[in-house]
């Protein structure tokens, strides 16, 4: 499909819909527009790489969300809260090099981190 990329809104290349796939936890979501959306949405292959970063980050938003409501979350093993910083700082890396956050906002991804930093050990 050539048309403009719903993310960025720019154009002249291929755009897809970003298929089945797993979120930053392992959980199976699924990411395809459904055939009864009347406004389907497509990305370039950069919009895609930030529609990953947003599921991961809402992913752990979800997480965080979760942990202060007493759930046990995947963020209780030190593992995985370490390998969610990483996560979130290896975003921000990317949100830096872009020049501003593609589809996500640095601000919140930011304030994921330092809520991650706060939890209790």
């Amino acid at each position: 499909m050539a048309a403009c990329c719903d993310g960025c809104g720019q154009g002249g290349f291929a755009l897809h819909k970003i298929s089945l796939g797993r979120d930053f936890f392992g959980a199976p979501y699924d990411r395809l527009t459904p055939a009864s959306d009347k406004s389907p949405a497509w990305y370039c292959p950069g919009c895609s790489v930030a529609k990953g970063m947003q599921v991961d980050c809402r992913a752990i938003s979800a997480a965080l969300i979760a942990g202060e409501g007493g759930e046990k979350t995947p963020l209780d093993d030190a593992a995985e809260r370490h390998r969610a910083e990483a996560r979130l700082g290896e975003i921000q890396a990317q949100i830096a090099a872009d020049g501003g956050g593609r589809l996500l906002d640095g601000e919140w991804v930011d304030s994921l981190r330092k809520a991650l930093e706060a939890l209790p050990v």
